[in-house]
């Protein structure tokens, strides 16, 4: 009986994002511009919206860095880092659990922990 590959995933409740990101790559980075593999906001939705709706969310997208962050799985172990546009970690911050992280160094990540990138909140689930 083939086993299942577990998945870790992100839960998000945003109109502009979907539900569920499934971490399926050993890199997955996540950020404000379109060529991040996880995009905030999921411009193919975002541009459904009215412009009143993207007008109400524009604020806070905007505190996402173009690059934000970025998490990587080593050896079934999740771990995310705040990178930034720049490198050197986004002005508005990463979170684990409401605790902000140093700017590029990785953290181990546990099932349900609560994440944020700037404003938008998420939960980590490693299934």
């Amino acid at each position: 009986k083939k086993r299942r590959k577990k998945m870790a995933r992100l839960i998000f409740d945003y109109p502009f994002i979907g539900r569920e990101y499934r971490l399926e790559k050993e890199t997955t980075m996540i950020g404000r511009a379109p060529e991040n593999d996880l995009s905030i906001p999921d411009y193919s939705m975002f541009r459904k919206m009215t412009l009143l709706e993207q007008r109400t969310y524009l604020s806070s997208l905007k505190n996402v860095s173009r690059i934000h962050a970025r998490i990587t799985v080593r050896g079934g172990q999740y771990f995310i880092e705040d990178i930034g546009t720049s490198g050197q970690g986004s002005n508005y911050g990463t979170f684990i659990n409401e605790i902000r992280l140093e700017a590029k160094k990785p953290y181990p990540l546990s099932d349900n922990d609560h994440l944020r990138f700037g404003p938008i909140e998420t939960v980590f689930m490693a299934e």
